[in-house]
């Protein structure tokens, strides 16, 4: 009797650790097969970056599937793809097209298609705190989770994922993160391959996707898989150290190809990252909105220009929420709200000194405020004195001058020349 109770343990084990390995070879292959689709989106539009243009990151990671054969069937606003998809039948690559409506169209859309489901295109109103209308593609839904990338850099659950990173969430989340972002969707739009309309999920088998390869770099890791193995070098026939569970959080010095290099009880070791995300830190993201060069197209105005601003991300395909505010001789004299623009113009009808201090969030409410250096706004007076007493300095030296210093007593103290560039102490 207790060897059968042991033999039918065994069995219970051995089932549940290939349900788990299973589990564990679906989610890192699907999730490099999104990365990698994003790459190829960006090379076939000829990019680095989609910069957070939702639209074109859709169309053309919808090409890099192959739904769309020969480019872009479609890329408008980001909420206008679901009432578009519902007028097409069957898109240049030989999908068929499936529309369901409402802010709950996800869960219907499972409710009535299956638990497993590939190729979505999600589209959402505006509202939420971006105040923007947004679409994105949706690589599958699966036994309740959302596999996508984005076209921008963002955080779900306090974890940084950059632009187009293979990312998964519990469908709940996922809808409840997009609302919160840009309100209500207006539908989603289901692509399937095999023409019905009555089907059970899907024809795909992640499992036997090919391996992508993906880049990895040193930092902050998070296991997804249930265990994996501390090998002790970066080879799966490599004798094991020990093993990490999920969830746990690991540093990674050295990469090579998809092995991190980590400290593990006291012992160096490697893991394989593809059973894991890797994370950045509060202090890593605050840094990287720190980086934010904030510029004005001039340095100089005359009074009745008008100067423009511009904070430039160091990662453009973040999305950022920028605020403006205007100082002149130090005292403000605008504050803005957060939104999406990175630009502001501010007509200088007053001589002074103009700063620009620009705050800027993501999505996750991580904010810094970044200076901008000084705008000097001249009155047009001054600037006719200043001519004229340039001019009455050329006839009386015979020398042509760019500026000059003058007390206030009117007594001229230096003098910089025009023919020799260089400045002259005047007595």
């Amino acid at each position: 009797m207790k060897t059968k109770i042991i033999a039918v343990l065994l069995a219970v084990i051995t089932l549940l650790s290939l349900s788990s390995l299973s589990a564990a070879a679906y989610d890192t292959n699907i999730r490099n097969s999104i990365t990698q689709d994003y790459k190829t989106a960006l090379s076939a539009a000829g990019r680095k970056s989609f910069n957070g243009q939702c639209n074109l990151a859709t169309a053309y990671q919808l090409y890099a599937r192959g739904i769309y054969r020969y480019g872009l069937d479609y890329s408008g606003t980001g909420n206008t793809w679901y009432n578009h998809f519902r007028n097409v039948k069957e898109t240049s690559g030989g999908y068929s097209v499936i529309t369901v409506s409402g802010a709950n169209c996800l869960y219907d859309l499972v409710k009535k298609y299956g638990n497993e489901l590939y190729n979505i295109v999600y589209s959402l109103g505006t509202g939420g705190t971006s105040g923007d209308c947004h679409v994105l593609f949706i690589r599958a839904i699966v036994n309740g989770y959302v596999y996508f990338a984005d076209s921008f850099g963002t955080s779900y659950n306090h974890e940084y994922y950059r632009e187009g990173a293979g990312t998964v969430l519990p469908l709940n989340e996922f809808v409840a993160q997009y609302k919160r972002m840009n309100g209500n969707a207006y539908g989603c739009v289901y692509f399937t391959s095999n023409g019905s309309e009555h089907l059970d999920g899907s024809s795909e088998d992640p499992d036997t996707w090919e391996k992508q390869s993906v880049d990895y770099t040193t930092g902050q890791y998070t296991v997804t898989s249930s265990m994996i193995r501390v090998r002790e070098k970066a080879d799966s026939d490599s004798d094991t150290l020990g093993y990490i569970s999920e969830s746990t959080s690991v540093a990674v010095t050295e990469i090579k190809e998809n092995w991190g290099k980590i400290t593990f009880d006291g012992e160096t070791g490697w893991i394989c990252l593809d059973y894991t995300v890797q994370l950045y830190s509060d202090a890593d993201i605050i840094k990287e909105l720190a980086s934010t060069a904030v510029t004005a197209d001039k340095s100089v105005a005359f009074c009745g220009d008008t100067v423009t601003w511009t904070a430039t991300a160091k990662n453009p395909g973040a999305k950022y929420f920028y605020a403006f505010y205007i100082y002149r001789n130090n005292v403000k004299i605008y504050s803005g709200t957060l939104n999406s623009s990175n630009t502001f113009s501010l007509h200088t009808d007053i001589a002074g000194t103009y700063k620009a201090v620009v705050e800027i969030s993501d999505s996750d409410h991580h904010i810094v405020s970044v200076s901008a250096p000084d705008v000097y706004c001249i009155d047009n007076s001054s600037v006719f004195a200043g001519t004229q007493a340039t001019a009455a300095m050329a006839n009386i030296t015979g020398k042509n001058f760019i500026s000059l210093d003058v007390t206030a007593d009117g007594k001229l103290t230096r003098a910089l020349k025009l023919d020799e560039t260089e400045e002259e102490e005047i007595a």
